[in-house]
């Protein structure tokens, strides 16, 4: 092999490694687990039982055996509610209801396991107790409900941040249009950091999240799944920030076609005057789009796509407390205060309030803003553990989701 082609190899082989670690330590930032322990009547620990968990949406189904403790631990789960069961030889099965997993939060599930004979299933009647073993972290998770049902003049998702303690307008980029960066805990909006599905979403010239306040926004509200905001004591994972981590999840396809259509008005002449204002300026702002997701191939490969349009009608009125125009000092008088200006600059002082004056007015802004995203999801190998116990679960999940016909609904 000539040098040349040599060389290339290598520096191609060095990239693969580096991107394959980036997508790794990627994927603790954007993802839970469930942990727990299995137990006898007795409460005692059950070891080598099988702990198998299944995915609502996609069917992805993960297994784990509990150790000599009966704990469990199954990893890496994308954000998303499951159904869990624990099994072991000569015990009855005990099923979980719907949990759910938040992203960067860890589901703590208590398996009690009865002695009964081969055909006895034990269910759950109610969900079992959720804990997010963080405990040395201070974060707030603002889910699906809260982004899709909470009002947002511009519907730019990170806003809802401000829900979150501690969190503040940074005066840094704050216009009538925008709150700006966001302020955590008394620190400069720009000393936080932003990750999207695990992957950093920062411009380093500006040092704030991409787009940010100089562009309306960049992810719908309709393809966030969810996101955390972490303020103090994180993890290494989550990278470098001075002030917090904002972990963003975005929505992926599921087993069965669904979809959303959503438009938004916001118009003038549904709000009130403006308080310093002695008349109302007209305003509207148009907001529309869809998203649709279904597999590709069930339980193994998913897309979701979705489009966002926002059409910013909004003027900028130029305005002086003092009744509208700039205070002109009169002939013959002095300053308005004592040292606001030297009284041989009263000349230069009278002819710049007049040039402020000409610049007061409404002048009207425009703003088209399209944002288009497509995200596909597939699993590329089957899980490297499968028990019996763990396919009986698979198929019962299987059939409980052919029953669910709410998620063929579309909704608007």
């Amino acid at each position: 092999m000539p040098s040349t082609l040599r060389h290339f190899a290598r520096v191609a082989i060095v990239l693969g490694f580096l991107l394959f670690n980036v997508r790794v330590l990627s994927q603790d930032a954007s993802t839970g687990a469930i942990r727990g322990t299995v137990l006898d009547p007795d409460g005692r620990p059950i070891a080598q039982a099988t702990v198998a968990i299944v995915s609502i949406a996609s069917g992805m189904s993960r297994s784990a055996l509990t150790d000599t403790e009966g704990r469990f631990a199954i990893e890496m789960l994308p954000p998303g509610d499951y159904s869990g069961r624990a099994d072991m030889k000569g015990m009855s099965p005990q099923e979980t209801p719907q949990i759910h997993v938040d992203v960067g939060g860890t589901a703590e599930l208590s398996f009690r396991l009865s002695l009964v004979g081969t055909s006895e299933t034990v269910t759950v009647s109610g969900a079992p107790p959720l804990v997010e073993t963080v405990p040395s972290s201070v974060s707030t998770v603002i889910d699906e409900r809260a982004i899709n049902d909470l009002p947002l003049n511009g519907r730019r998702f990170t806003d809802l941040s401000l829900l979150a303690p501690g969190v503040t307008q940074d005066p840094r980029g704050l216009t009538s249009a925008s709150n700006g960066d966001l302020a955590f805990g008394g620190i400069r909006g720009y000393q936080s950091s932003y990750l999207v599905d695990g992957a950093d979403n920062n411009n380093a010239f500006f040092s704030q999240a991409r787009g940010r306040y100089r562009a309306p926004y960049q992810f719908s509200n309709e393809v966030v799944q969810e996101f955390r905001v972490s303020s103090n004591t994180y993890g290494a994972e989550l990278g470098r920030a001075g002030g917090a981590v904002v972990n963003v999840v975005t929505k992926s396809g599921s087993n069965h076609l669904h979809g959303t259509a959503f438009y938004f008005l916001r118009d003038s002449s549904f709000g009130a005057q403006p308080a310093f204002l002695d008349f109302k300026p007209e305003s509207r702002q148009h907001q529309f789009g869809g998203t649709i997701g279904g597999p590709i191939r069930s339980n193994r490969v998913f897309f979701f796509a979705g489009y966002d349009q926002h059409i910013f009608h909004i003027p900028t009125v130029v305005n002086f407390l003092s009744g509208g125009t700039v205070l002109v000092p009169q002939a013959g008088t002095g300053p308005l205060l004592d040292g606001d200006f030297e009284p041989s600059d009263k000349n230069l002082v009278s002819a710049t309030a007049a040039q402020l004056n000409k610049m007061a007015g409404n002048f009207q802004s425009d703003l088209l803003g399209n944002t288009g995203f497509l995200k596909l999801d597939a699993t590329l190998t089957p899980p490297p553990f499968r028990a019996p116990q763990h396919l009986a679960l698979l198929r019962h999940q299987q059939r409980f989701l052919r029953s669910r016909q709410s998620d063929y609904l579309f909704h608007a």
